[in-house]
């Protein structure tokens, strides 16, 4: 049987039965379609707290270097200035210095990028332990 079981509740539920066919890897992590209500959840689901935040860096680094008009428009020009002058800025709380030190912040804060989660994987079929081909222990959504 596939099955996922989280510490927390979506769309009212914790426990999903779903077929191996709705679980994929993505190079960092893998994800999973829950079935919940009138949509489908995806549920991203990752080895570690590490992991988490390797996946999240990386989604926003691909994002700048496929479409930097967004990019720009996303983190705002005045930022980018004053990192090419080497000084503090950024979008949200955290400044830094740097393009580079903003993408890092998400090693550390995976949860900035998702808009659910962490959620703690508290039970997983084995089957789908397998196609994954790690044993996940945090999921994130995108809500």
């Amino acid at each position: 049987m596939s099955f996922i079981k989280l510490d927390e509740k979506i769309e009212g539920e914790e426990f999903f039965v779903l077929s191996e066919d709705d679980v994929a890897t993505n190079g960092i992590g893998g994800s999973v379609e829950l079935p919940t209500g009138k949509y489908a959840t995806e549920l991203h689901l990752f080895k570690d707290e590490e992991q988490a935040g390797e996946y999240a860096r990386d989604y926003w680094k691909d994002f700048i270097e496929d479409d930097r008009a967004s990019a720009i428009e996303i983190l705002g020009a005045e930022t980018l200035m004053a990192w090419a002058l080497g000084d503090p800025a950024g979008p949200g709380t955290s400044k830094v210095n740097s393009l580079e030190e903003w993408l890092d912040l998400y090693l550390d804060a995976p949860d900035e990028h998702f808009e659910l989660g962490p959620f703690e994987i508290e039970a997983i079929g084995e089957n789908l332990v397998e196609k994954l081909g790690f044993r996940p222990t945090v999921a994130y959504s995108m809500g």
